[in-house]
Formats: C-alpha cells, structure tokens, sequence
C-alpha cells in the first residue's frame, strides 16, 4: 500500500510540475500583439495629415489609412487585462510601472525639455548643452494639470501614461469582478454594458441632438480603458478557444477590415455632414477610445493576432527581443519624427506612394529607435559597472 501511494505522489507530483511548467510557458502570441500595437502607434504618429496642407485640399486616402492604424492603443490595454490575474501583488504592480514607467517616462520629460531647440531643428546640441535648462516649477504643473503638452508638444503622447496609471488604480476592483463565478461574471456584463453603452451614445450624438437626461451620464462611469482591460480579461479566460483556430483566424480578420471600412465611411459622413470644420490642420478622425466601432475592430485585430499559429523558433525569440522594447520605442520615436519633421512629405499624393511612405517610415522609424535603446542599455552597464567599482573599492579600504 505504501509504495502504491508513494508511486502516486510521485505521479501527482510530476503532473504538477508539467502543468506549472505549462503555465510558465511565454505565450509568444502576446509578445506579436504588443509589438503590432507598437508598429501600428509610429504608423498612426506618421501617417499624413488629412487635411493636405501642401495643397489645401482633403485627402480621402489618408483618412482611409487611419482609420486602419487606430488600435494600438486598444492592443496595449486588452494585454493589460489579459494579464491582469497573474499572482502578482498590487506592491509589486505599482513598483513595477514606476520603475519601467513613470521612471523612463519622467526621464523623457526631463531630456525634451533641456533639449527641445535642439529635437526641433531650432538650434545645435551643444547649445542645448551650454544654455541647459529645466524648470521643475512647468514640470510639476504639468503633471498635476495631467495635461504633458502644456510642457511642450514632444510630450503630447505620454497622454497613454496617464490612462495606463487610471487603470493601475482601478485593478484592486477589477480583480472583484474578474473571477469565474456567476455574480463576478454578472458584474463584468454589467460593467462592459455601461461602457460600450456611453460610446454607442456618443457615436449617436455625432449625428443626432439628444434629449439631456441625466441619468445618462452613469454610464461614463467605466472608462475607455477599462472597458478594453475587461475585454483582454474576457480574452484571457477564452485563450485556449482562440488559439490555433484557423476560422477564428479567417473570421477576426474580417472583421477587423469591414468595421474600419465601415468606421471609414461613418467618419466620411460625419466630417461632411459639419462642413469639415472640426480640420484644424489635423480632421477630426474617429480615434481608438471614441467609437464602438473602435471596440469591435481592436478586438477583431487581437483574435486575428492571438489566432495565428506561430511555430518558427528563431521568429519567437525575434518577437520577444522586440517586446521587450516597445515601451522605450514608444517614448523615443516620438522624438524621431518630430527631428526628421514629417511636413516635407505632405506633397505626396498618390495611394500607393503613401502607403510606401509608411512601410519605409515605419521601418527607418523602428530601426533608429533600437539603436538609440541600444546605446541607453550600454550607457546604462557601463555607468551600474562604474557605480559597483566605487562600493568595491570602498570596502576594500
């Protein structure tokens, strides 16, 4: 009896290990949708202007090409919600997104500042470096104001840092909801409902004068993001339907192009429909957290993602050196763009040129963005290897 019931511990034991081993598996799906989310985020940040201001006119194309690039953000927090009940605690959750964060993001702040006549071509680095200045005073404000730009423009981006913190503060409530027992399931329905409710009325107010009724405004309760965080959570508990499915695949993709050609047409209406006056040198296209178009679309873009079989080793391995960049190729392509300054390529008028336009950008972009990542981590070594040499030295003494 003994030695049946050691062989069975021992059985129960191994299955443990393999299921744990399972769980510790990187799903190199999630690594392809971050790094899509990044490439679609430059792509959005390059895209021309609607309004062709080289020769005054609307360009119908380019709008169509937006309307395409606008999930990124959507991709970035669905990952969110899709990792959001992995053990960790909210300690090490807020500990983590200061340091990979609000640190680097603060950093950014600092170097735009010091340096922004350099970044827009006003004037050389060195005299950035002889006429340094920062003013903490701005840079307090603009923080509390929660509005980056009033520091400078090269910022205006970091406006996701601040809906990325929104949901780090909401996570103690969503891990309430986010089990699978019927009352936490009623919740999250509950919860999705009023968030896709307050988009679909304001998709409706952008053609139709509403009775103001008060009540109406609970439904903002739940914000953009947390309904996206919801749908990445509702995707999580779904995975092993999604994965590998190849009519899923086939579906999702669908899906994805007929609602942005749909959003396409929508927006088309609506800046006609006001006389294109909301074009103030940009139009005021449908963006990623407005629309329940948007929803359907950046969640048909996830499935297709995650429904993609990857089996290349060497492709994975690329996948996951990307990912682990795509925060810091966020904050530093920004300032790429606004160095090259993308108005000389406003004369650009045929389709197929644009869309060459941005393949090469978006690569160029992507390239330059790692090299200058590249270079960070080595300063970062050299100064971490300078900083022990010192303790060393001084305990030895």
């Amino acid at each position: 009896m003994k030695v049946a019931e050691k062989e069975a511990k021992t059985i129960e034991t191994k299955e443990q290990k393999k299921e744990e081993k399972v769980k510790k598996e990187r799903d190199y799906s999630i690594d392809l949708i971050r790094v899509v989310a990044c490439l679609s985020v430059i792509c959005a940040h390059l895209s021309l202007q609607v309004l062709n201001t080289a020769y005054n006119r609307i360009d119908w194309s380019r709008l169509l090409e937006k309307s395409f690039l606008k999930d990124g953000i959507a991709l970035f927090f669905m990952i969110t919600g899709f990792f959001l009940v992995n053990g960790r605690s909210y300690k090490k959750i807020w500990s983590g997104t200061i340091k990979k964060i609000l640190l680097p993001s603060f950093i950014f702040v600092l170097f735009t500042q010091a340096f922004y006549p350099f970044i827009v071509n006003k004037e050389s680095f060195l005299y950035c470096l002889q006429n340094f200045n920062i003013n903490p005073i701005q840079i307090v404000q603009s923080i509390l104001k929660g509005d980056i730009t009033y520091l400078n423009d090269l910022c205006a981006h970091l406006w996701y840092i601040y809906s990325y913190v929104k949901v780090v503060i909401w996570i103690p409530i969503l891990w309430l909801v986010c089990k699978e027992t019927n009352e936490c399931k009623l919740a999250r329905k509950i919860m999705l409902g009023f968030g896709i409710a307050s988009l679909l009325l304001q998709d409706i107010q952008r053609f139709f004068v509403l009775p103001v009724i008060g009540e109406i405004k609970l439904l903002t309760i739940v914000p953009t993001e947390i309904v996206y965080v919801l749908l990445g959570y509702e995707l999580f508990v779904r995975k092993d339907k999604l994965k590998n499915n190849k009519k899923l695949t086939i579906i999702s993709l669908i899906g994805f192009v007929a609602t942005n050609l749909i959003k396409y047409r929508v927006e088309i209406f609506y800046m006609v429909a006001n006389n294109l006056v909301d074009i103030v040198g940009r139009p005021n296209f449908i963006e990623w957290e407005y629309t329940a178009f948007n929803v359907v679309s950046g969640l048909c873009w996830f499935i297709f993602l995650y429904s993609i079989d990857l089996k290349n080793e060497k492709f994975k391995k690329a996948l996951l050196w990307l990912s682990n960049k795509t925060f810091g190729i966020y904050l530093v392509h920004y300032l790429i763009l606004a160095k090259v300054d993308l108005y000389k390529f406003e004369k650009i008028e045929k389709f197929v040129l644009e869309l060459l336009y941005l393949f090469v950008g978006m690569i160029v972009t992507l390239i330059l963005s790692l090299i200058i990542l590249v270079i960070i981590e080595q300063i970062k070594k050299i100064f971490s290897k300078g900083i022990k040499l010192v303790f060393n030295k001084k305990e030895e003494s």
